[in-house]
């Protein structure tokens, strides 16, 4: 395994980030975000696959895995805050052409992070425009992970099951039951309260790079209106694929990362036929 990882202190905080040493592609360097509560191992697979044609980056969110939280032992809790802090850790890796990609929450944030900095391409993986969830019995259940007498891990087991897909193999199934283990109630309270409380659309038409959309059908919690929304929205994008995966679920970068590799080197290399708005629009 080619993976190695390291430290480097931004903005007084330690963040731990990891790379697949891959070799520099004209194309992008690929910037991964990680699901609610998790941690960047979810992208190992697809470090793996890519080791030979792109570097991978990957890094723990603040508060997340072997990163340090915010100070006052806090967590990210506004999507503009967290979005800033990606591109800080861009420019201080001195990435080039980064081509962002990301699932659950790192997916919305894609389309923040496609709208505000200048980005070479990006990926949204089960991934919406516009949630707000907070105001619902739902918000209410999100603000209380952080309580002491309530269990983070137990709390979002059987949801967590629920969300993947059929064809997501045994060894891929443990792995995601044992990122619900190791939740911290106060990292998940703060990207279900960004993920919850979200809306960019308004902002879609400035977004101008490649804009590639996956989506794991089994996934019930994320539906195809929502990246019908996205499209619609994304007028201005140089093109706007859309890719349905059937048979896996919300966490398929961990379910599926050959499928997932294939789709986005495909994206890359110009291999992807028909936009998604002449289909959506």
């Amino acid at each position: 395994m080619a993976i190695t990882g390291q430290y480097i202190n931004l903005d007084g905080i330690k963040v731990y980030y990891e790379t697949n040493n891959g070799p520099k592609n004209p194309l992008g360097t690929i910037v991964c975000l990680h699901t609610a509560g998790r941690d960047c191992r979810q992208y190992h697979g697809i470090m793996d696959i890519f080791a030979d044609k792109y570097e991978v980056v990957a890094f723990d969110m603040p508060a997340h895995g072997k990163s340090w939280p915010l100070p006052g032992n806090k967590a990210i809790y506004d999507y503009r805050v967290y979005g800033q802090f990606c591109w800080r850790l861009v420019e201080a890796l001195k990435i080039e052409n980064p081509v962002f990609i990301g699932c659950s929450v790192g997916g919305n944030m894609m389309y923040h992070i496609a709208e505000t900095y200048p980005i070479k391409a990006m990926v949204a993986m089960q991934a919406s425009t516009y949630i707000k969830a907070m105001g619902t019995a739902y918000g209410t259940t999100v603000d209380l992970l952080d309580n002491p007498y309530v269990s983070c891990q137990h709390s979002h087991w059987d949801f967590s099951e629920s969300l993947m897909g059929q064809k997501c193999p045994p060894e891929a199934h443990d792995f995601i039951m044992w990122g619900v283990c190791q939740e911290c109630g106060r990292a998940k309270k703060g990207d279900l309260s960004i993920y919850n409380n979200f809306d960019v659309t308004g902002e879609l038409d400035k977004i101008t790079c490649p804009c590639l959309l996956i989506r794991g059908t089994d996934d019930w919690n994320v539906p195809d209106h929502y990246y019908e929304t996205a499209i619609k929205g994304l007028v201005n994008a140089e093109k706007v694929y859309w890719e349905k995966v059937e048979g896996y679920g919300h966490f398929i970068i961990v379910e599926a990362p050959e499928i997932v590799c294939r789709l986005i080197d495909d994206f890359l290399e110009g291999r992807m036929t028909g936009d998604a708005r002449e289909k959506v629009c």
